[in-house]
């Protein structure tokens, strides 16, 4: 029986940095290119190295490609320094721990990844800021596996491969709270749930049409279902099936 991947999107959806993360984003880029920087709104969803890019574009700078690797390193200083100073302010999603709980006691049904526009370096510094290091994402696509983020959608079927499992975008469910993990999921061939506990509401991220939409993962039921759709099953006599719920 096919394992479902659930790939889970970080800012957003797992915990919230308290702002911490578009503060690092203006510090890094304006010490990467020595000045002040117009600000601008930042598109959720974009791979780190987008938002990179589109903020030098619209500042009037040309030459941002050949910045990148400076700008990643003094991002993750940044982003290191002021998880350390502002702990207190990193918010796990509600429902998140119950679920990525009972998700690793029934590692049978389906496995908990990761699909993250953010760099792997900074992921690791807000999973540990936020108190979810301690689970385990075998599966894990960052935004140095792709230039898009359907990228990632391959790379983390080429994890999902060496696992021995059934890798295919019908095995896989998004998880994410923007219009941009919805697009992604229908690019590639995926399912998706939408969760409004970003910058979202319920009713943009339904008007877009995923599979499923929940105001947060309290009831992670409507996931369930989505399991079951890769997954469905077989009950015969005397053996109903377990089920997702109170065991």
């Amino acid at each position: 029986m096919p394992r479902a991947l659930i790939l889970f999107d970080v800012d957003g959806t797992l915990l919230i940095t308290g702002g911490a993360t578009t503060r690092c984003i203006w510090r890094a880029a304006e010490a990467t290119f020595g000045r002040p920087l117009d600000r601008c709104p930042l598109v959720a969803g974009q791979l780190d190295q987008q938002l990179f890019l589109s903020i030098a574009t619209r500042c009037g700078i040309t030459d941002a490609h050949e910045h990148l690797a400076q700008y990643k390193a003094r991002y993750l200083i940044e982003l290191e320094a002021e998880l350390q100073r502002m702990r207190d302010q990193v918010k796990v999603m509600p429902g998140i721990i119950h679920l990525l709980e009972e998700l690793s006691q029934r590692p049978r049904d389906a496995v908990a990844g990761l699909l993250t526009g953010n760099f792997r370096d900074n992921t690791m510094l807000k999973l540990r800021a936020a108190g979810l290091d301690r689970f385990s994402f075998p599966v894990s696509a960052f935004a140095e596996d792709g230039n898009q983020r359907s990228d990632l959608v391959a790379a983390a079927l080429g994890q999902f491969a060496k696992l021995g499992e059934v890798a295919t975008p019908a095995s896989v469910i998004i998880v994410g709270d923007t219009p941009r993990d919805i697009a992604t999921a229908r690019q590639t061939g995926c399912r998706v749930l939408a969760v409004a506990t970003g910058a979202y509401s319920l009713w943009q991220l339904q008007s877009d049409g995923p599979d499923a939409a929940v105001a947060d993962l309290s009831d992670p039921t409507p996931l369930y279902d989505l399991i079951e759709r890769v997954n469905p099953p077989s009950p015969s006599p005397g053996n109903p099936g377990e089920g997702w719920g109170g065991g």
